[in-house]
């Protein structure tokens, strides 16, 4: 009668657990969260990180990146998701709370590059969304906000903040280097977002995303309605806001 070989059996398991974990590994997607900072972030913006839900079947990667330079943050944070394989990656500035399900939803959107809302941090608060981006010849912007919306559904977007933002990787495969090197008067953000125009890809925004921008209280949707509101008391006229 032959002996069972306890050696035998445990390396035939150990191989087969490998398999099943790399093939587990392989068909998971992987995720980049990147947060560009100048040496500052707000405690408020940890704890909303330490709540966000990840989606399902996928390894998220974070990537922080000191620089005085935004623009250069955020290349390297790029570079780092393109070194990672990342299928996608979610800039969130040092000063945002964001929703607790606000990644899951802007995976779930399926779109190259979407965007929750953020509000400027001081009066009349308002969205860093654009429904209309223009550059004139001596690249002055004119930016034009949205100033009444629906709480829910997908806007298409001409340009926004990068700070609530995620981008799929075929956008950085066909865009153009560098990604975010800002024109003269406009900021990386809207830089990126008219190269990626450019290049035929559309952006959007997700209304039930109110992302909060640290001030002296979390900026949100409230708070620049309240001053649209004030302003329609007081004022006829020309739309409120529109830069430039």
């Amino acid at each position: 009668m032959n002996e069972v070989n306890f050696n035998e059996i445990e390396a035939m398991q150990q191989k087969q657990h490998e398999e099943i974990q790399k093939d587990i590994i392989q068909k998971q997607n992987i995720g980049v969260i990147g947060i560009p900072h100048t040496g500052l972030f707000h405690w408020q913006t940890m704890m909303a990180l330490l709540s966000i839900r990840m989606p399902q079947n996928t390894i998220v990667k974070y990537h922080f990146v000191g620089s005085c330079l935004v623009y250069d943050a955020r290349e390297k944070i790029i570079e780092f998701a393109m070194n990672e394989n990342a299928d996608w990656i979610f800039f969130l500035d040092s000063d945002m709370v964001p929703p607790h399900d606000t990644l899951v939803k802007l995976v779930d959107l399926n779109v190259p590059i979407s965007t929750g809302m953020a509000f400027k941090r001081t009066p009349p608060f308002q969205p860093c969304f654009y429904t209309k981006v223009s550059v004139d010849k001596e690249f002055k912007p004119k930016l034009e906000s949205p100033i009444e919306f629906p709480d829910k559904g997908i806007i298409e977007c001409q340009g926004f903040g990068m700070a609530c933002a995620l981008i799929r990787r075929e956008v950085f495969e066909k865009v153009k280097k560098p990604y975010f090197f800002p024109f003269p008067n406009i900021g990386e953000d809207l830089s990126f977002c008219l190269r990626a125009r450019q290049a035929g890809f559309k952006m959007y925004c997700d209304l039930s995303i109110d992302c909060g921008h640290v001030s002296s209280m979390p900026i949100q949707k409230d708070h620049f309605k309240e001053a649209y509101k004030q302003y329609k008391q007081n004022n006829t006229g020309t739309p409120l806001f529109v830069e430039g």
